[in-house]
């Protein structure tokens, strides 16, 4: 059973021992570097909300707004920020840049073992892999609305299905752990 110390809890009734219970005190517990990773991924991600983006907002725009002309939809660029694809206009914020999810996924990546040079290689490959990724996204979103799919389950569905699939990568990618293991009782 795992516990640190076994405590027995004893329910009487009338002298009569009813139930004896097993009770965890050294339950598993948050890992210091796991907290202060999180700490820095939230100061990242905040961080990343502080800059307009403007020149990756354009780049994301324009990889969506390039694709879905090769795959014959009806395109123009309404602004440095918006296209038009077929007859829905999309704006691209911060979010849609996934600027966010890479800043926040760094301190998540980053592997205290490893040399600055392999850590920062591994950062612009991962870079390069949300960069495209986002945009498969993002294109994906744009085909579904194209066909008539309400952008809420196009974009925001998928969103979710991506961002769910870039932090279960991360978590199987990762360098350190997230939780002290709980001592096996020796009873």
């Amino acid at each position: 059973m795992p516990c640190g110390v076994e405590i027995k809890l004893l329910a009487l009734e009338s002298g009569k021992i009813l139930e004896t219970l097993p009770a965890a005190l050294n339950p598993a517990r948050p890992i210091w570097e796991f907290c202060s990773r999180v700490g820095l991924v939230a100061i990242f991600v905040a961080g990343a909300y502080q800059t307009s983006w403007d020149w990756l907002r354009l780049l994301t725009s324009e990889c969506v707004l390039q694709i879905s002309a090769l795959l014959g939809m009806t395109t123009s660029r309404l602004s440095f920020d918006t296209i038009l694809v077929g007859q829905h206009t999309t704006q691209y914020v911060i979010p849609c840049t996934f600027v966010d999810v890479f800043l926040g996924a760094i301190p998540l990546l980053w592997n205290l073992k490893n040399s600055a040079v392999r850590n920062f290689s591994l950062i612009v490959l991962s870079a390069g892999a949300l960069f495209a990724f986002n945009v498969v996204r993002l294109e994906f979103a744009q085909i579904l609305r194209y066909q008539g799919v309400p952008w809420s389950v196009a974009d925001e569905v998928l969103g979710g299905v991506a961002y769910f699939l870039v932090w279960l990568t991360i978590w199987r990618l990762r360098s350190w752990e997230p939780w002290t293991s709980s001592p096996e009782s020796a009873a």
